[in-house]
């Protein structure tokens, strides 16, 4: 039997509202004080104090931050995403928060909930194109109440980036469902979210990239069509993607070279990637409390989702990739078994335990949200499995394996792909939303039939194993005290030193630059030093004086009277970006080149000079504005010729007759 999409208003607003309460629920420290004060919340607050301010006075996309780094500036803007920063400085106009030093983090706080909640609202977006009322709703409300999204991306790291990626990846699957070479306002639309997939994480839209791909083409494989119009849309989907987001694409491709991403672990050994490989180091058994109740809560698990595995009505493949699965995620369990598979893959790593037990929390959380996938999948086996749903299990299946120590020889074959993606367990974003899915569908089966054999796990058992693994999950991420006591992080001017300072500073400048800025090289420490409002210059060789006047962020103005051969320095990080675009008087010419600490020099011969200096994104910059600017209008202009096409004859298709369930 089919389930019809269609039902009342009111009905569907009522279930989107309780999704947006217990959305609310779930961000109310959040909401009450602003982002904990752990992760990357301090930087979040800095860069979004900068960002508001930049924005306020008209830099419509602030990429050089002014005043970061006690004044000496960031290009950090030319890599990180963008689009919370965005909403939350429009989030400024609305809100009554007073100008505090804990106003950006309260802001921030306000947007993990609005993300939150549109994550939910798009989760059940999706599963609605299938599945009942009921079982969208609750399969929405587990989905973003997962350990990995709670405990680990709101409330450990405060990762507002991955966060807000939770909101397109099944806006992006519930438009698939519909998407058809003749519906150009769903394709346009999927090309949009996945933009906003993009502004808002491209690690994560790198990944979820070919999902979007291949579950579009299995959605729509029965119809009779060739595999060029089954993959067309999809494609110019992404092109649209891209097309809307070159705004920030086209700088990032193209200047990628000036922030070296190998930094990071080259001074952070926790961010090496053999380290973020999923495992569990002999020295974590005695430094972490929480390791040994995770084993054996993990181990319960494994076997609770291995009793479903061996009664479940599946295909004798299915069974034995299944329980290759649990065994490969079990023997993670053991101590020091995880850091031994990553030395014999010979990955360069200087050591394995994790800060605060990190390992630890992430393993218990990614069998977690595995077992469910499987346990649901599990109930749904007994029916016609829908080739979607077998997708999502192997999405889920192949995520899992990809953040396990068992992958290493793949990362090593392919040092690149590690060294862009970073952390392997991003791929726990894509687990996420597979395994709701996988959920949305079992809870529906549930509801449809009563029994399906005594293989298949019952409603009851359903609800129980997921509120064990959101309950006992978020626990090991230690959520609990954020209620009890939440603190929030401020933005401190005096310690407001961007730590990602070593991806753009040369190596050759790394130490001169940490010393300006009370830096400690290879610590995530900044000690209080006075912040200088406006550009410091001096002469560091020859004689004669100097002045600099910012007009804007990206804008110095210099005037500089030389008695001899003269090297000036400029309080603003050097970058090839930077140059000389405007002499209105000058005694010689001027060259820019980097101090030793990493900032600008002039070479300036005698004489008077005057000129401007302007940190300049050039053809790439114009040009993704450009084709920002071109996609939109594209997007636009496509779908209102879509809605007038759509009031003749429509093509006789129906999601409907594509759905799940059967």
């Amino acid at each position: 039997m089919s389930i019809s999409r269609k039902s009342p208003t009111a009905t569907a607003l009522r279930h989107n509202l309780l999704v947006m309460v217990t959305a609310a629920l779930i961000c109310f420290p959040c909401l009450r004080v602003g982002i904990p004060e752990t992760g990357d919340a301090s930087t979040h607050a800095m860069y979004q104090y900068h960002f508001t301010n930049q924005f306020w006075k008209g830099d419509l996309y602030p990429r050089w931050i002014a005043g970061a780094n006690k004044g000496f500036g960031s290009p950090i803007f030319l890599a990180q995403y963008s689009l919370p920063y965005f909403v939350t400085a429009l989030l400024r106009s609305i809100t009554w928060f007073s100008s505090t030093d804990t106003r950006e983090a309260r802001e921030l706080g306000l947007y993990c909930f609005l993300a939150l909640a549109a994550s939910g609202v798009a989760a059940r977006a999706w599963f609605r194109n299938h599945y009942s009322a009921l079982a969208s709703t609750v399969a929405a409300i587990a989905y973003i109440s997962f350990p990995y999204i709670v405990g680990q991306t709101i409330f450990t790291r405060v990762s507002i980036g991955e966060l807000t990626t939770f909101v397109w990846m099944p806006l992006i699957l519930a438009l698939c469902d519909r998407m058809h070479p003749t519906r150009l306002w769903v394709v346009s639309a999927a090309g949009v979210a996945f933009a906003l997939l993009i502004l808002s994480n491209i690690l994560t839209a790198a990944l979820f990239a070919p999902v979007m791909v291949i579950y579009s083409i299995v959605a729509w494989k029965r119809l009779e069509m060739s595999f060029v119009k089954l993959v067309a849309p999809v494609l110019f989907s992404l092109l649209i993607g891209v097309g809307v987001a070159a705004t920030y694409v086209f700088p990032l491709l193209a200047y990628h070279k000036l922030l070296d991403a190998d930094a990071v672990p080259a001074n952070h050994p926790y961010a090496e990637l053999g380290r973020q490989l999923l495992g569990i180091a002999a020295s974590e058994v005695s430094a972490y409390r929480i390791t040994l109740p995770a084993i054996v809560i993990g181990v319960c698990v494994m076997l609770f989702v291995l009793r479903y595995v061996l009664l479940a009505d599946l295909g004798p493949a299915t069974r034995r990739v299944l329980l290759l699965m649990l065994g490969l995620g079990a023997t993670l369990l053991i101590p020091g078994l995880g850091p031994k598979l990553t030395q014999l893959s010979g990955l360069k790593v200087s050591g394995f335990d994790s800060y605060n037990g990190f390992a630890v929390r992430m393993l218990v959380t990614v069998l977690f949200t595995l077992g469910l996938g499987i346990v649901a999948y599990c109930r749904i086996s007994a029916r016609k499995v829908d080739p979607r749903e077998r997708f999502l299990l192997v999405v889920s299946c192949s995520a899992f394996v990809l953040m396990l120590p068992w992958s290493a020889p793949l990362w090593k074959v392919f040092p690149e792909f590690g060294s862009i993606l970073q952390f392997p367990w991003r791929f726990c974003a894509v687990l996420c939303v597979a395994s709701s899915g996988l959920c949305a569908a079992a809870i529906d089966d549930c509801l449809r039939h009563e029994t399906r054999g005594k293989g298949a796990p019952s409603l009851v058992v359903i609800i129980a194993f997921l509120l064990v693994i959101i309950g006992a999950g978020n626990f090991f991420w230690a959520v609990t005290p954020r209620y009890t006591a939440p603190f929030t992080t401020h933005v401190d001017m005096t310690r407001g030193v961007d730590p990602m300072y070593p991806t753009y500073v040369p190596a050759r400048s790394l130490a001169g630059f940490a010393n300006d800025v009370g830096a400690s090289l290879g610590t995530w420490d900044m000690a209080p030093t006075p912040v200088v409002y406006g550009v410091r210059s001096d002469i560091v060789r020859g004689q004669g004086s100097v002045s600099v006047v910012r007009t804007g962020p990206r804008t110095l103005v210099v005037s500089a009277h030389c008695q001899t051969d003269s090297r000036v320095r400029i309080g603003q990080l050097f970058m090839p970006l930077w140059r000389i675009v405007a002499v209105t008087q000058s005694a010689g010419t001027e060259s820019l080149s980097s101090s030793p600490d990493g900032l600008i020099e002039v070479s300036l011969g005698p004489g008077q000079h005057e000129f401007e200096l302007l940190f300049d994104g050039g053809f790439p910059e114009r040009a993704g504005t450009i084709v920002t600017l071109a996609s939109i209008l594209f997007v636009a202009v496509g779908s209102v010729f879509s809605a007038f096409s759509a009031l003749g004859p429509k093509p006789s298709i129906d999601v409907r007759e594509h759905s799940f369930s059967s």
